[in-house]
């Protein structure tokens, strides 16, 4: 019975230190998921679990225990920072950053020449030959312009020479009018510019003057038409001046380049009256009293 007792106590204490060490395994988080795998399957060896419960330990102390020897040494070796550190962490820290701007402007429309040039299958020319040829073209326009104001001044120029020409005396190479040859030309000027009386009207005076007035005036423009005639000189137009007096059927009719100067043209046809005809017939000639009628 002795022996048989003994053996009750290995197998109590045995059993004891299978409780201890599953309340020592249920500490750990795995033993959960032990537990129910062993439920399920077969117990696990616990031999196994804790040698490497332990050698996990030891590797713990191990690293805490190195940890503080290096905190120690590093304490001890430590002699503050070196300028030549900070330095080179400062250079390693700076970025250089790049940014690409175009500085052109997408609004600005292309011009006409440079759009051609786009779209035609052509080679453009150079910056330089282009610039050659708008100074150019720029210079021609400026000469065109100035000649056309010079031609407008001249001919503005020649059209009062040729309304001041009978003016002008013959004797002298001068071609600006002086005494009252040039107050005739400032009269003439004024009407060109729309004055409606002349200068020389003489409504205050009287009327034996003014006719011996006018009557010299239009001797002297017939001399003087005349004269030119002979010499071979081309003067302007005469200008019939309309009487105050006269009726409407009296005035002077102006016809137009290429009308007829006999009878009126209207619809195509020409219409001619009797007094037309009688100035293309001339005067009619009549017989005497013993003149015989029919020939012979």
């Amino acid at each position: 019975m002795g022996p048989t007792a003994v053996k009750r106590r290995k197998i109590s204490q045995s059993s004891m230190q299978a409780t201890n060490s599953t309340t020592e395994l249920e500490e750990h988080p795995n033993d959960v998921f032990r537990k129910f795998f062993e439920s399920q399957f077969r117990p696990l060896d616990d031999t196994h679990i804790h040698k490497k419960r332990a050698a996990v330990a030891v590797t713990s102390q191990e690293s805490e225990i190195s940890d503080d020897e290096a905190d120690q040494s590093g304490e001890e070796n430590f002699e503050g920072f070196s300028d030549i550190e900070e330095d080179e962490e400062e250079e390693e820290q700076e970025v250089m950053v790049v940014e690409h701007v175009d500085v052109r402007n997408e609004n600005v429309l292309l011009d006409k020449q440079t759009r051609k040039a786009l779209l035609s299958a052509k080679v453009p020319a150079s910056s330089d030959t282009l610039n050659s040829t708008s100074k150019k073209s720029n210079k021609a326009k400026d000469e065109e312009v100035d000649n056309e104001a010079a031609n407008l001044q001249n001919d503005l120029a020649l059209q009062r020479l040729l309304k001041e020409s009978h003016l002008l005396d013959s004797t002298s190479s001068d071609l600006n009018p002086t005494g009252k040859n040039r107050h005739k030309a400032l009269d003439l000027r004024l009407q060109a510019l729309g004055a409606k009386k002349s200068l020389f009207e003489r409504n205050k005076m009287p009327k034996s003057h003014r006719q011996g007035i006018e009557a010299r005036a239009v001797k002297t423009e017939t001399t003087r038409r005349r004269e030119a005639r002979e010499n071979g000189i081309i003067l302007e137009k005469p200008v019939f001046k309309q009487q105050k007096n006269s009726s409407s059927s009296a005035k002077r009719r102006d016809r137009g380049v290429g009308a007829p100067a006999v009878g009126k043209f209207a619809g195509g046809t020409l219409r001619l009256s009797k007094h037309d005809l009688a100035s293309i017939q001339g005067p009619s000639r009549k017989g005497g009293k013993g003149s015989k009628r029919g020939r012979r």
